[in-house]
């Protein structure tokens, strides 16, 4: 293995690592918040979440993916590059996120929500600033010190809400918490970018005009994409009661974890993917491509049929006993999960294959159709018509991309892990469901020892192909 792979090799599994870390902090958090808010409470903390979530996806403006190839170009410099596009990251997210806490006093929210938004208005400051700073690590190949700066983030929070609780301090409390961790974690991943760029003020127009250029269709298609992936929640909030938002929320907050693990995939794996096109090397993106989709299929299928007997288990594990009612929820968003397997795997394929533009058509529609189902059905049956027309809008955004890839190279999954894993999978969830009584985390582990084993059998899981994903 040459020196570059070997090191592109290793940022993959510390970042990977890393996530993992990040996410188990970010659940404790979550299960400590749950516990003590109670439904009510937890739904103002998620309104809160879902209301900034919705300026600061807007924000990113196609920022984060634009920076990796940006700073990759010989033409400039990395520091000019950076200096220009953290001007116009600040410059932007001051602009947009500033407008979260004005518009939040129109909406017909209690003070604990308005209030929290312009509190937690700060932890989305940070986050967006430290996307834009993350493509200077990936480059570096210094993964390991964004990751430290997440992790000890984590570790601030997860220790200010178990603080909060312990106490038995208000909501306000939590807010504060969820910004303090993200400061801190921006302060720590500022003193290391010192290493690489020299800081300074600087808004350079040619650098603003390709930038601008490179991140306009990103950005129109997160901004369909913020209706049929947010509206849900906002919707929700808005024509039902706090406790259902709770409930929802809390199903959600699975979900989010969940999908975490093919983004981070796919976002290591994108610059090589996009590098294949380039080069005209169709058949090594074919390749990648199909080994990427193996390794989430082997961990996508026994998820959403395991899920239907362990539903209520798991949440009530993750949340607490109040939140029992999220078990049968997350049954039906977790075919939505299911779909984002697929999807990241299509979608970060549109951006490899430079097809961005033509799938913006796809987020439209999803967007317009998803947007009007959200109207006539959140309010006549609350989450469970958030959570169908989220099953409905990512199993659309799904087949769309996977149509644009096969458009333009030909490639479409070969489901021989698929296939391979149904019998393992069929013989697990038995094993679930006569062992339904038992703690999820009894459940958990029943899936494991009874699924892989089998899947190894049936010839749909080796250990070498993992390795071999990370030399590709």
């Amino acid at each position: 293995m040459s020196e570059i792979n070997s090191k592109i090799a290793q940022n993959s599994i510390i970042q990977l690592t890393g996530k993992l870390v990040s996410l188990v902090l970010g659940l404790v958090a979550v299960m400590i918040m749950t516990r003590y808010l109670g439904q009510e409470k937890f739904g103002y903390y998620y309104t809160v979440v879902a209301f900034l979530q919705f300026f600061g996806i807007l924000v990113d403006f196609g920022l984060t993916l634009t920076t990796v190839q940006m700073i990759s170009d010989s033409r400039w410099s990395l520091t000019r590059v950076m200096n220009s596009i953290m001007s116009f990251r600040i410059i932007t997210a001051t602009a947009f996120l500033g407008l979260a806490p004005i518009i939040v006093w129109f909406f017909p929210y209690n003070n604990f929500i308005k209030w929290g938004v312009l509190i937690t208005v700060f932890s989305f400051f940070c986050i967006t600033v430290i996307q834009a700073l993350t493509g200077v690590f990936q480059q570096k190949f210094k993964m390991l010190e964004i990751t430290i700066a997440e992790v000890v983030g984590r570790i601030i929070l997860v220790a200010g809400v178990a603080l909060t609780a312990y106490l038995g301090k208000n909501i306000y409390w939590i807010f504060w918490m969820i910004s303090i961790g993200a400061v801190l974690n921006l302060l720590i991943v500022f003193f290391y970018s010192r290493k690489y760029i020299q800081w300074k003020s600087e808004v350079d127009l040619e650098i603003w005009k390709v930038l601008i250029q490179k991140s306009w269709p990103i950005a129109l298609a997160i901004s369909f994409n913020l209706i049929y992936l947010k509206m849900d929640s906002i919707i929700l909030s808005l024509v039902r009661t706090q406790s259902e938002v709770g409930l929802y929320g809390a199903t959600y907050r699975v979900l989010d974890i969940l999908t975490m693990l093919p983004a981070v995939l796919l976002g290591i794996a994108l610059p090589v993917l996009s590098k294949y096109f380039i080069d005209h090397e169709i058949d090594k993106l074919k390749n990648l491509l199909q080994k990427i989709f193996d390794a989430l299929i082997i961990f996508a299928v026994p998820i959403v049929i395991g899920t239907q007997i362990a539903g209520r288990p798991i949440m009530e594990f993750f949340a607490g006993k109040d939140f029992s009612v999220s078990g049968d929820i997350l049954r039906v968003l977790i075919l939505a999960a299911g779909a984002i397997f697929v999807t990241t795997v299509s979608g970060y394929a549109v951006i490899a294959v430079q097809k961005q533009k033509p799938m913006t058509w796809g987020y439209l529609t999803a967007a317009v159709l998803t947007l009007a189902g959200y109207l006539y059905f959140i309010p006549k049956f609350g989450y469970w018509g958030a959570a169908w027309m989220t099953v409905f809008s990512e199993i659309l955004i799904m087949i769309w991309s996977t149509v644009l890839v096969y458009k333009t190279i030909q490639f479409v999954p070969g489901l021989n892990i698929f296939w391979r894993s149904l019998v393992p999978t069929l013989v697990m969830t038995i094993a679930l469901y006569l062992c339904r009584d038992l703690h999820a985390l009894w459940l958990i582990l029943i899936a494991i020892i009874v699924y892989f084993p089998l899947l190894y059998l049936f010839r749909g899981f080796d250990p070498k192909h993992f390795r071999g994903l990370l030399r590709s």
